[in-house]
């Protein structure tokens, strides 16, 4: 047999991973770092090729392949089969075993047939970035010489296992192939053995190592049997952060002839640290080494025996956020504290499109230019903001040195909770101590360009401000049209298009949507919420009575939820009732609903049609494109609702007792001594609130008309074959795409795929995150509200913003159109934008992830009347679809009735 089918683990060349697979390769390259690895050997691939042989000419593997191409839910039992006919069929070739003896003798000859080896698996799929296989194959401990063989086997066959087989199947791997490598390792006798992380899987902090201990083997470790010390290390500063003692009531011991046995552990150790302070320190040492060696975050597998530590393993970690460059700060530089507009205000499941959040970056960059005058806002190390890897960060390192921490906090307490939480808790840590200049707000420009006068004199000013915006925002609509209608042929950049528009939008904002605003959200709702709150806690009919006075106002998204059920009253419900979604929409297509239905879409569409769900990123449909999401809805509002239950009955009874509510709780004002201040500031609500979501619907035309024009013009790339589907033109930046534009005639393929790759980029690596975080930092730590403590445990408690209680069964979510939603069903979601507001009306309540009094789904709820509790992490993934749950939104309790108390 060739030499190269063993390899021994202190070899100096590192060998190719495809023969000895990850575990071999680990180890052969931790042995040439200089790092103490137990001697041993690797029987590669190659040296089990007749064994691999046998197994697929035997007439059990061809059924298992005949299986799997017919995706046939038996394989598990043949893949039995296979394991079973493997053990009683397969043995080592005489020249095997010398082979195997001959290497170990040079290893060690003086006691080669003596002490104990580990057997461990090593596949050539293993413990690579995006694939550990951890707990897949078999290891086998305190095996004896003369009982190799039989373990080799054993280990071999766990390659077979239908474990492994869904695991390849789910990463993407050829489930038939059968490849194996077998390490086989001096036994360490472990004094104490565990678990280390180059960084904390729990936070995702860069800077943080963290070790998991117990006394024995380090299979008590691994294998979950006990609960072991953990040690959380700031790799930097070498300081222990915390230290958790666990019960270690077990402990794993290798046998005197073979294998090893659980025991109880003595109770003096279970009771001190397994670890000792230089031992912490000498494997975090050893961690660092091995990961700057990989690159990438690891975990390790050590022992320590007779006070010398072993490294046993090492592995990438592949469940990580890897921050982009552009993120990063160097672990001695001061850590920046961002907030993910995209995960904390509109709940995306996934990362924005490159081409979307360039568009936002312009948004952003001309509102701070002409609003406080701010010219380089849009910069995330330097100044306050960027759109990166279709995200929008905020950083508040640079945001905290303009304003205090109290300031920020209760203007963001309506936005995301975790903000205000993240703040207060975190805030002074994370504040840059030099103050950022490119934040500098130009106070003169502000008073030139802002109609100050207008806010201040709020009173007297009301009527026109109303009248004027109403007018010059109609006009916007009017202008704005028509340029583009004139651009869609023209040779004038896309980005240029998108700068006019943007340019004029925000000086229509400037002169007439801020003191709108600012009448209608600060002198109106954030007042009467300053007067009210301190009472409302343990009052609940005072709860109700404000509750029911601050609803029901004329949002934009509010009348489209009325315009869709009003569509709905055209229709006749009985001819409906035992007819499918599917079948009501094929109605819809052949022009089977009465002609008035028809005319009223049409007025629908002109006012709502560039609208739709994820809205603000250009990638995404509008309903004038795919009307499918709103005559949907249109189908649940039929089926639920009739004249006398309704939302528009609803709404209008609102509006209707709102001045005896007022007159209610003006008595409760005069008698706390507040009965002027509530006056102004309920007139001031009642008048101007409804315009607080009209920033947004202004900036959604403007990407809704501009995406049209943009699809127009692609048409060419598409036909050239320059792309190979049309959404290709939003994974790059706005000015590359009017750069190949303009170069349609010369540029290739490839040189567009270079550009798509190079725009790309950074989103692409924040699309591999297993979670998108509402707040991380420049090191990639994670934050997450402290968990509330319910008194049951098949209970959650989160914040209620819409007050009320309902029960009936959970329909989770992730987009609007994912499944048929029934009407009366409670809706759980991330958190919503204006595109599910047809949804919400015909919910029974709802659940979201994403916190704050005045996100999508807080202010819609309120107004619908639907019971809405906000703010629990994980909601998606611990409610399943279809169970029955209660929403308790005046306590803010969830309540999972089918499990248990």
């Amino acid at each position: 047999m060739s030499e190269t089918k063993i390899i021994s683990l202190n070899s100096k060349e590192l060998a190719d991973i495809s023969q000895v697979g990850g575990k071999g390769y680990s180890l052969i390259k931790l042995s040439s770092l200089n790092l103490n690895v137990p001697p041993g050997i690797v029987l590669t691939v190659g040296f089990f090729e007749d064994w691999i042989k046998k197994i697929k000419n035997s007439d059990l593997y061809k059924e298992f392949i005949l299986q799997l191409s017919q995706n046939n839910n038996e394989c598990q039992i043949i893949l039995n089969k296979i394991k079973d006919w493997s053990l009683n069929n397969l043995v080592l070739s005489s020249s095997d075993k010398q082979d195997i003896e001959d290497n170990l003798k040079k290893l060690f000859p003086d006691d080669y047939n003596k002490i104990l080896y580990a057997v461990r698996s090593s596949s050539p799929e293993e413990d690579l970035a995006g694939a550990s296989f951890a707990g897949n194959y078999e290891t086998y401990l305190g095996t004896q010489f003369d009982l190799l063989e039989e373990f080799i086997l054993k280990s071999f066959i766990s390659c077979i296992d239908y474990r492994v087989f869904k695991y390849k199947l789910e990463k993407g791997f050829t489930a038939s192939d059968i490849k194996i490598a077998i390490v086989i390792m001096k036994q360490v006798n472990c004094d104490v053995s565990g678990v280390g992380f180059s960084i904390n899987p729990l936070n995702n902090d860069y800077d943080e190592a963290v070790i998991t201990s117990n006394f024995g083997l380090g299979e008590s470790v691994v294998g979950g049997i006990i609960t072991p010390d953990e040690y959380i290390v700031n790799k930097i500063s070498k300081k222990v952060i915390t230290e958790k003692l666990g019960s270690k009531d077990k402990i794993v011991k290798l046998n005197e002839d073979n294998g090893t046995s659980i025991l109880e552990q003595n109770s003096e150790n279970q009771k001190k640290s397994s670890l000792s302070k230089e031992q912490i320190i000498q494997i975090v040492d050893k961690i660092i080494v091995i990961e700057n060696s990989y690159n990438v975050p690891i975990d390790i597998e050590f022992g320590i025996e007779n006070d010398i530590l072993y490294i046993l393993q090492a592995r990438p970690i592949t469940t990580y956020n890897k921050l982009p460059e552009e993120f990063l700060t160097k672990p001695n530089e001061q850590r920046q504290l961002y907030f993910d507009v995209t995960v904390g205000v509109q709940g995306f499941e996934e990362p924005m499109t490159t081409f979307g959040s360039d568009v936002f970056k312009l948004v952003i960059h001309t509102l701070a230019k002409l609003i406080p005058g701010i010219e380089n806002i849009d910069n995330l190390k330097e100044s306050a903001f960027d759109g990166i890897g279709g995200k929008l960060l905020l950083n508040l390192s640079n945001v905290m040195t303009k304003f205090e921490i109290e300031t920020i906090t209760n203007y963001t307490s309506n936005i995301n909770s975790l903000i205000n939480e993240t703040l207060l808790n975190h805030g002074n840590e994370y504040k840059n101590k030099t103050e950022c200049k490119a934040l500098k707000i130009n106070k003169l420009y502000i008073i030139r360009k802002v109609p100050i006068i207008r806010i201040i004199f709020a009173k007297y000013f009301a009527k026109s401000s109303k009248s004027n915006f109403e007018n010059q925002m109609s006009r916007f609509i009017t202008e704005s049209e028509e340029y583009i209608q004139k651009n869609i042929d023209s040779n004038v950049p896309i980005f240029t298009i998108f700068e006019h528009l943007f340019n004029n939008l925000v000086t229509y904002f400037r002169s007439y949507t801020i003191p709108v605003l600012a009448y209608g959200i600060f002198f109106g709702y954030m007042k009467l919420k300053i007067l009210f709150e301190p009472y409302l806690k343990d009052n609940s009919e005072l709860r109700q009575d404000f509750n029911n006075l601050i609803k029901c106002f004329p949002f934009v998204t509010i009348l489209m939820g009325l315009d869709t059920y009003k569509l709905s009253t055209y229709l006749d419900k009985n001819q409906y009732k035992n007819k499918t979604q599917d079948e009501f929409y094929q109605d819809y297509l052949d022009k089977k609903f009465p002609k008035e239905f028809y005319n009223e879409f049409e007025t629908f569409m002109k006012k709502y049609g560039f609208r739709g769900e994820g809205e603000i990123d250009i990638v995404n449909k509008r309903y004038s494109e795919n009307p499918k999401t709103i005559i949907n809805q249109v189908f649940s509002a039929l089926l639920e609702y009739d004249e006398s239950n309704n939302p528009q009955k609803d709404f209008d009874d609102t509006n209707t007792n709102r001045p005896e509510i007022f007159r209610k709780l003006y008595k409760f004002a005069s008698k706390k001594g507040f009965a002027s201040e509530f006056e102004k500031a309920y007139f001031f609500t009642v008048n101007f609130f409804q315009y607080r979501e009209s920033h947004k619907y202004y900036i959604v035309f403007v990407i809704g008309s501009v995406r049209k024009l943009i699809l127009k013009r692609a048409e060419v790339l598409l036909q050239r074959n320059l792309i190979d589907g049309i959404d290709d033109i939003f994974k790059l930046k706005i000015k590359s795409l009017d750069h190949i534009l303009e170069n349609v005639d010369v540029i290739t393929k490839e040189k567009v795929g270079n550009k798509i790759q190079e725009d790309n980029k950074c989103r692409e690596i924040v699309t591999t995150w297993k979670r998108q975080p509402i707040m991380f930092d420049s090191r990639g730590r994670i934050f997450s509200h402290e968990r509330k403590e319910a008194s049951k445990k098949n209970q959650l408690i989160g914040d209620s913003v819409s007050y009320g209680k309902v029960r009936g069964k959970a329909k989770v979510l992730k987009t609007v159109n994912e499944k048929v939603f029934n009407p009366g069903e409670i809706l759980v979601t991330k958190a919503t934008d204006p595109g599910w507001t047809p949804l919400i009306i015909n919910c029974g309540g709802i659940i979201l992830e994403v916190g704050g009094m005045l996100q999508h789904g807080a202010l819609v709820s309120r107004e619908f009347n639907k019971p809405c509790v906000v703010g629990i992490e994980n909601i998606t993934d611990i409610i399943k679809d279809g169970e029955e749950i209660e929403v308790d939104a005046i306590e803010g309790i969830i309540t999972l009735l089918d499990r248990e108390e």
